[in-house]
C-alpha cells in the first residue's frame, strides 16, 4: 500500500508566488564544499646574507638553491600551487643580465625533474636605480595521478652567463596542496 501524504501550500499575494509548507520533503544538495580546500602548507623564509650567483666551471651557470619546501603526502587529484618571492641585485656595470630561475620536483635540482622555468633581464647597475629586481613566480602542479610521499619543490636561481648577480633577501617560497579533482 502507497501512503500519501498530505501537504499545504500558500499563496503569497505580495510576490505571486505559492509555497509548500516546510513539511515537504525537499531534496538535499550534494556539498562540494570540499573541493578547494587547503589540505597541507610549508613554507620557507630565507635570511641568508647576500650571495653572489657565481657561474659554474667553463663559465656555465651554475644553479643555488634559493629555498625548498616539502609536502608530507600529496592525494591522486590533488594540485600544489607554488608562490616564490625573493630579489636580485646586478652589480655588473657593463650590461644586463640574464638570470634563469627554476622550479625542481625532488630532492635534487636535476633536469629530469624540472617543472618550471623563466629567463629574466636584469637592467645594468650604471645610473639606474631599479638594479634591484623582485622575482615572483607562480606554479600550478597537477600531475598527482596517484598518492605521493614527501614531495619536494626546489626553487633555484642561476645566472646565465658572467658574474654580477646577488642574491638578495627577504625569500619566501610557499607549496599549498589543494583538495581536488578539478
Amino acid at each position: 500500500m502507497i501512503k500519501i501524504k498530505k501537504y499545504y501550500a500558500h499563496y503569497n499575494p505580495k510576490d505571486g508566488m505559492y509555497y509548500v509548507d516546510k513539511s515537504y520533503p525537499y531534496k538535499k544538495k550534494k556539498s562540494t564544499r570540499e573541493k578547494g580546500n587547503l589540505v597541507e602548507f610549508d613554507y620557507a623564509n630565507g635570511s641568508n646574507p647576500i650571495s653572489p650567483l657565481v657561474p659554474g666551471p667553463g663559465g656555465l651557470p651554475l644553479p643555488q638553491n634559493v629555498a625548498t619546501v616539502r609536502l608530507n603526502e600529496v592525494k591522486a587529484g590533488n594540485v600544489v600551487y607554488l608562490n616564490g618571492l625573493f630579489h636580485i641585485n646586478n652589480d655588473n656595470t657593463t650590461g644586463p643580465q640574464d638570470l634563469v630561475v627554476s622550479i625542481h620536483k625532488g630532492s635534487t635540482p636535476t633536469e629530469g625533474n624540472l617543472i618550471y622555468r623563466k629567463v629574466i633581464e636584469i637592467d645594468v647597475a650604471q645610473n639606474i636605480h631599479d638594479d634591484i629586481t623582485e622575482v615572483s613566480v607562480q606554479y600550478v602542479d597537477d600531475n598527482f595521478r596517484s598518492n605521493q610521499t614527501d614531495v619536494r619543490y626546489i626553487l633555484t636561481a642561476a645566472q646565465r652567463v658572467g658574474t654580477g648577480l646577488f642574491l638578495l633577501n627577504p625569500i619566501t617560497f610557499t607549496a599549498m596542496e589543494i583538495k581536488g579533482p578539478f
